[in-house]
């Protein structure tokens, strides 16, 4: 809508110096007996403008909805003028306009010139709410315990949540170390990640990392391999781009005390031991030095789908530029050991950034982040088969039938009214899409919340989890509420049945996504001697 309505008055102000066409016009009118007729021409256009501003929801926040309003306000303005001002008298105020013709012209064109580049960068003029503590809003929870959340993905039992601490990419931050984080999917709160490293037998054999070797994560996947191991993948943005290969196990599960199993009155959630998790190193992939990567789609056979965002010199006019004219930046790139890295056709784009491969459809979605749309891409052919439209898509989760994927409710240029705060409260959507069809099943939408920039949603049970690439927080809401209601909904508790089916899912081999693009603080640099784990043989791959 902004860069229609921008174009919009861009015309107006180019046409305004030239009088003759201005001219053309006036003669037409002057040539009319009575005005009256223009009346019903005013409505025709002022009335169904005026309805479809007032069908947006929070529509005097945003700066294109209100130049419409405004001009259908000045329509109906004119119409009022011509039914009380008599015709004659009319064509005389329109003879001194002429006479004055460039004095009026040049001024009001230099404004609709204004309100076009204004409209064209900037979309969302409301306030930003001020977040200074850790308190949750009226329909988000947050939880304080991570830094840039940007991907996420969900432990193979659904009690834990596997988070990239995003530590930021160019052109608009500097590249900078990150964390692999592990959280409770009940409490929110941190657990130990003890992480180790070993040989590389699942990536690149030229491709080495220690311990030491510094760390940057953005995207993540996880995918049960065609052995029954659990597999990570993770992008990697420090010490050249990479995609690290980590294996997911159990380290061990807390103990249950005697008198807990006695105690009839204890929960079953409460009395089962929980499984413990730690990650294996098992090797690396480098990218091509001309790749740019953000996020990634395992397949069971151990080979992805990466995006490439744009090439390493893109600046931030470069962003800018794109941001508006769309123009293609990057595309998805395919590995496997065998032929290592290979462009996937149909896949070029406005910055590529969120993928999911759907093995069972052999269709890979791709979120393109300035191009604004997803599309799912028949990945043997490279066939365009459905697209769906939303400002500003990051990661894509795949989950059963549903694709989710946020958006932003604002412009790009928006995002500078933030430069100074930690969390960045500009509105956004949650959207569930139909995997078949990429039609919606259901929208949320957020404003006024402690929380902005998203990159992900994660369903979990009845809540969604929400990452982002600038915050200390993430977020989760209550898929109960009405999105039309303006309530925090009261909080679920997972039951142990949609626990039981989270983990069957996984048993098939499905992949659990997460999102794209964020920041972080430190990496994967734990060494054996300085994990929770006493020694290796603590580490015992998960029976599947």
């Amino acid at each position: 809508m902004n860069i229609i309505v921008s174009l919009i008055f861009f015309m107006i102000a180019v046409m305004l110096p030239f009088k003759r066409l201005m001219t053309f016009w006036a003669d037409f009118m002057m040539s009319l007996g009575r005005w009256r007729s223009l009346v019903i021409f005013d409505l025709m256009i002022a009335v169904p403008l005026i309805l479809f501003c007032n069908s947006i929801d929070g529509w005097y926040y945003y700066a294109a909805p209100i130049a419409i309003f405004s001009f259908a306000a000045l329509l109906l303005l004119q119409g009022v003028y011509v039914v009380v001002v008599r015709t004659e008298e009319c064509k005389k105020h329109l003879q001194l306009v002429l006479s004055h013709y460039y004095s009026i012209a040049i001024p009001l064109a230099i404004v609709c010139l204004c309100l076009s580049v204004f409209i064209l960068g900037r979309s969302y003029i409301g306030p930003i709410v001020e977040v200074s503590d850790c308190e949750s809003g009226r329909r988000l929870s947050v939880a304080c315990e991570v830094t840039n959340p940007e991907d996420m993905v969900l432990t193979p039992d659904q009690q834990f949540i596997i988070v990239s601490e995003f530590g930021g990419i160019g052109p608009l931050d500097e590249v900078g170390p990150g964390n692999l984080v592990l959280l409770d999917t009940q409490t929110k709160t941190r657990v130990p990640l003890p992480i180790i490293y070993s040989d590389n037998t699942w990536g690149d054999v030229t491709c080495q990392k220690t311990a030491n070797s510094p760390f940057g994560p953005h995207g993540l996947d996880l995918v049960k391999r065609a052995d029954g191991r659990y597999q990570l993948g993770v992008v990697n943005h420090m010490g050249g781009e990479s995609v690290e290969m980590l294996e997911l196990v159990t380290v061990a599960k807390e103990p249950v005390e005697p008198q807990q199993i006695n105690q009839l009155e204890a929960s079953a959630t409460d009395s089962a031991p929980r499984n413990q998790w730690g990650l294996i190193w098992r090797g690396c992939v480098a990218a091509p030095k001309v790749n740019y990567l953000n996020d990634l789609s395992l397949l069971k056979d151990g080979s992805f789908f990466v995006s490439h965002m744009y090439a390493h010199r893109f600046s931030t006019n470069d962003f800018l530029k794109v941001a508006l004219t769309k123009e293609d930046t990057g595309y998805v790139l395919h590995w496997d050991r065998q032929n290592g890295f290979s462009q996937v056709n149909g896949t070029e784009g406005a910055q590529p950034n969120g993928v999911a491969y759907d093995e069972t459809r052999s269709l890979l979605y791709v979120a393109f982040n300035l191009g604004d749309k997803v599309l799912a891409i028949d990945a043997g052919s490279g066939e365009v088969l459905r697209s769906y439209s939303i400002n500003g898509p990051d990661n894509l989760v795949l989950a059963g039938d549903n694709l989710w994927v946020t958006g932003l409710d604002h412009r790009i240029l928006d995002v500078f009214r933030c430069t100074s705060l930690s969390v960045c409260g500009l509105p956004f959507v949650v959207v569930q899409l139909d995997v078949s069809t990429l039609k919606e099943i259901e929208r949320w939408s957020f404003r006024g919340e402690p929380f902005g920039l998203p990159t992900l949603a994660l369903p979990l049970g009845s809540e969604v989890l929400i990452g982002s690439m600038r915050s200390d927080r993430l977020a989760y809401f209550d898929t109960s509420f009405d999105p039309s209601v303006e309530s925090e909904p009261e909080r679920y508790i997972e039951s142990e049945s949609e626990i039981a089916d989270g983990v069957e899912n996984h048993a098939k081999g499905e992949t659990v996504k997460g999102a794209a693009e964020g920041e972080a603080e430190a990496g994967p640099k734990q060494g054996a001697a300085e994990i929770e784990v006493e020694a290796r043989e603590g580490l015992d791959p998960l029976t599947p």
